[in-house]
């Protein structure tokens, strides 16, 4: 082997514990080497958040608790269907007509003043889900509907609208209008407490005018058809897995502009982040006494490139653990590694 070579090899491993190495690499190094470990040190870090953005689903809020949906749901479309004979038409132009007795109804009838449809809850005798229908189609108009119908509050133990502060309750509710829909949950039913929210839409959704029927359809593992009864958990948890399908699908669109904008936006992060470490080193090597002062922004810039690359690789691993943390962890381990070879390398001699 060439000693030229052994020497790439020996720096180009050495920049993940050796400072020394990184200013020699950024020095004497090929350039294509560097542009490497840039690149690197800028996409690795990323990874972990763009992995759990992939793994988010327009159900993920509801993996831990259902807030008792699998009953009210379920026993909200029973009713819709059954008794009112409603059916969820979704047309090729992905608009929802909600139809009654096979007629369109009217969504102005309803909006933020009276619910199309509620559960209560037998024994605390309160709502504990209420749906709401709205023609509006832009963002702002929306927004308005849903103020309206989030500063709804009930009588506790009651059906009672009040207004007063004390004593009352906000139920869940879901808002859907003829493109999308917006759902609220709150876990505490004796305080206004936010517990989620969720916005889908059906642009990805394939058309069908059985909507209502096909949310109320569960089978077995062999396939078969489970009868419909509200007391039997398995039905009532079909019920619940049809509308995460839903959920799902209503987050495809969405979740392309989040995955790749968020990831877009760490990115950006980060390549300002190197930018401004190899700026500040050679701020550091300003100065008579110091040995170094003969370094180029470009040469700082270069070291940086490959000192990033170990604290990338650490957020890497432990963004896996700690997705939330990653950024931190990253600009934390970049800020150490630049403030050690400043101490170390780079600092002025007595």
């Amino acid at each position: 082997m060439k000693e030229r070579t052994k020497e790439v090899l020996r720096d180009g491993f050495g920049v993940l514990v050796n400072n020394a190495a990184a200013i020699r690499g950024a020095k004497n190094g090929p350039l294509w080497l560097t542009i490497v470990f840039f690149v690197l040190s800028l996409f690795l870090p990323v990874l972990p958040i763009f992995i759990a953005q992939i793994n988010v689903n327009g159900s993920t809020f509801l993996n831990r608790y259902t807030y008792g949906l699998e009953r009210t749901i379920t026993a909200m479309a029973i009713d819709l269907k059954d008794n009112r004979n409603v059916e969820f038409d979704l047309g090729v132009d992905h608009i929802l007509t909600i139809k009654e007795d096979g007629n369109a109804i009217a969504y102005s009838a309803y909006g933020s003043d009276k619910p199309f449809a509620t559960y209560e809850n037998a024994v605390t005798k309160q709502y504990d889900f209420m749906l709401y229908v709205s023609d509006v189609m832009t963002a702002a108009e929306k927004k308005i509907v849903n103020t309206a119908i989030a500063a709804k509050t009930y009588k506790l133990e009651t059906k009672e609208a009040s207004t007063e502060k004390e004593g009352i309750y906000t139920p869940s509710y879901m808002v859907v209008f003829p493109d999308s829909f917006y759902m609220v949950l709150y876990g505490n039913k004796t305080a206004k407490i936010l517990t989620s929210s969720y916005t889908g839409d059906f642009k990805t959704m394939k058309a069908t005018t059985t909507g209502l029927k096909e949310l109320l359809t569960v089978t077995d593992k062999e396939g078969n058809a489970v009868a419909q009864n509200i007391l039997d958990d398995n039905y009532t948890n079909g019920v619940l897995k049809n509308f995460k399908k839903v959920l799902d699908k209503s987050y495809e669109s969405s979740k392309v502009v989040n995955v790749w904008g968020t990831s877009g936006i760490y990115l950006a992060i980060f390549f300002g982040l190197s930018v401004v470490m190899g700026f500040l080193m050679w701020i550091l090597t300003r100065g008579k006494n110091n040995p170094n002062n003969y370094f180029t922004p470009w040469l700082t810039q270069k070291i940086e490139a490959r000192l990033a690359l170990s604290p990338a690789i650490i957020t890497l691993i432990a963004g896996f653990f700690l997705t939330n943390q990653a950024p931190l962890i990253f600009i934390l381990t970049l800020g150490l590694r630049v403030m050690w070879i400043s101490m170390k390398e780079l600092r002025p001699q007595a």
